[in-house]
């Protein structure tokens, strides 16, 4: 579990990722907007965004933006599962998760959760014994009332999608393993120039076709990695087919070398 309070604002967009756990982040105040497997989501000031584990996305800080003030927490579904079942809690609904979820909250929810946020950020400073109980119950209430404002009727927000861009994220998706995809094959499955189609693709998900790529390809070794497979298997599974390239890619996204990663997360063996 890890709890984050954000207070700035640099307009522009922030680096397209992806994670293994559950993200909530409660929108306190800032005009951003999130992309997601080529759809824009506007959010608004006093929302919460569920975002599920494995889903590249990148948040977007608009030019106007003077403030961008939110709260974020991160939780395995492991501690979701043991702090719902104890109480015979269905947590499937926020744990089947496949795409960005909205609470769409009013005044009085915004307050719910903002006091409950700002109650895990005292204990979290506090520290200490007595500091830890308080943020481990404080988790648990948060999922317990997060799962009660999607189970009180609180629907998915819909975003503004390219069937284009759409086209090339699947297409991207289907075959990013292989090692031989090029950017001119990529474009070739939409009927759109090259140029117009990298504003477009760009608008929609924060990035360029060939970084989603790369991208795409990185999150896939990390996968493998925490799997337990050789780093130079993950490389060559995951579409790479230069091994310096990947050691630096890897480097630029995510501030640390295959190897360091992969001593924090698993041992390695042989790809079958």
């Amino acid at each position: 579990m890890n709890l984050l309070y954000f207070c700035d604002a640099t307009p522009g967009k922030l680096l397209l990722h992806s994670h293994d756990f559950i993200e909530m982040m409660l929108i306190v105040d800032g005009n951003v907007s999130i992309s997601a497997e080529g759809s824009k989501y506007s959010v608004k000031n006093g929302n919460m965004v569920i975002i599920p584990p494995g889903l590249l996305h990148c948040t977007i800080i608009e030019k106007d933006t003077t403030l961008y003030e939110r709260f974020v927490i991160h939780l395995q579904p492991s501690f979701i599962e043991e702090a719902t079942q104890r109480f015979g809690v269905d947590a499937n609904r926020l744990l089947a998760l496949e795409s960005l979820f909205f609470l769409e909250c009013n005044h009085e929810d915004r307050w719910r959760l903002r006091s409950l946020l700002e109650r895990m950020a005292f204990a979290a400073e506090r520290g200490g014994n007595i500091g830890t109980a308080l943020l481990d119950c404080q988790a648990r209430e948060l999922v317990i009332t997060v799962l009660d404002l999607m189970e009180s009727g609180k629907v998915e927000e819909e975003g503004l999608k390219s069937t284009e861009v759409a086209c090339i994220i699947d297409y991207i998706d289907r075959h990013f393993r292989n090692p031989d995809l090029s950017m001119e094959e990529i474009v070739s499955c939409v009927c759109l120039s090259p140029a117009y189609l990298s504003r477009l693709f760009k608008e929609y998900t924060g990035t360029s076709v060939y970084n989603y790529l790369i991208q795409k390809r990185l999150e896939f070794s990390k996968t493998l990695i925490k799997e337990g497979f050789l780093i130079t298997a993950a490389c060559l599974d995951s579409g790479f087919s230069d091994y310096t390239a990947y050691l630096k890619a890897f480097k630029k996204s995510y501030g640390t070398t295959p190897k360091r990663f992969q001593k924090t997360k698993a041992p390695a063996r042989q790809l079958p």
